[in-house]
């Protein structure tokens, strides 16, 4: 089994994808008619189980997207459930340690490589592909730099084999760098461009969550090189669509 995400983060194509922040399938399914490439279950700030992200990813599929997860931590037994269930690929949000977030992976391949628990399950139905599954499976494994402590580790983090980028939380990474929500700050600059760096170092992808539906910005960071973007958010998007009303009631 293919992982097509995978493939053309490795080419350099640059993917933008759907963040869903509700549990609601009706939700992804309208993001996932828009023409994105990836879209991904929030467990971390969203509202979603198990069971709803698996009927997420079976609408992503649908519609040809590849289903992600962003996990609550880095939860090993939990991204294996996830896999199970259809997942192609998960972000792990504030990694900062190497060695621990070498052991997470661990759990997310298959042995040899890995200690990922083999089961008759959704991502191979349930039997039917379970040999193509098992030989040819890899995961998007994506970890997330949201604070000071994470820059410093993403050199080592880059390095790793099965990870295929680097993602960056803004609001989370401004946060830990003393102004939360500013991103015109040196040293939230600076932070950046030492992930690019680590990023380029290892022939990894560098990328973001453009929160704000703002298709100007969304080109901006395609100009300024980041591979995987996510934009905006379901929620986001459609308070983003009503806000006009609000402002101008009297």
């Amino acid at each position: 089994m293919k992982n097509v995400m995978k493939e053309k983060l490795r080419a350099g194509a640059c993917q933008v994808g759907a963040w869903l922040q509700s549990s609601s399938a009706t939700n992804a399914e309208v993001m996932a008619s828009c023409g994105f490439d990836w879209l991904v279950v929030d467990m971390e700030h969203g509202t979603a189980n198990v069971e709803q992200s698996a009927a997420v990813f079976a609408v992503a599929e649908r519609h040809g997207l590849t289903p992600l997860v962003r996990l609550p931590s880095a939860d090993p037994f939990l991204a294996r459930r996830l896999l199970d269930a259809g997942a192609l690929g998960v972000l792990v949000p504030v990694v900062e340690d190497v060695d621990e977030f070498a052991e997470f992976l661990s759990h997310c391949v298959y042995p040899p490589k890995g200690q990922r628990g083999v089961g008759l399950v959704r991502a191979n139905l349930w039997g039917e592909t379970f040999e193509d599954y098992l030989a040819t499976f890899e995961p998007v494994i994506v970890p997330m730099i949201e604070t000071r402590k994470g820059v410093a580790a993403a050199g080592a983090l880059a390095a790793l084999d099965g990870v295929d980028g680097i993602f960056l939380g803004p609001y989370d990474l401004s946060a830990s760098l003393g102004g939360a929500g500013n991103f015109d700050m040196s040293v939230f600059k600076e932070a950046v461009e030492t992930v690019r760096a680590a990023c380029e170092k290892n022939g990894k992808v560098i990328g973001i969550h453009q929160v704000e539906p703002d298709p100007v910005a969304l080109q901006e960071r395609k100009d300024q090189g980041f591979g995987m973007i996510a934009y905006g958010t379901d929620l986001i998007a459609i308070r983003h669509a009503f806000v006009d009303f609000k402002n101008n009631l009297k």
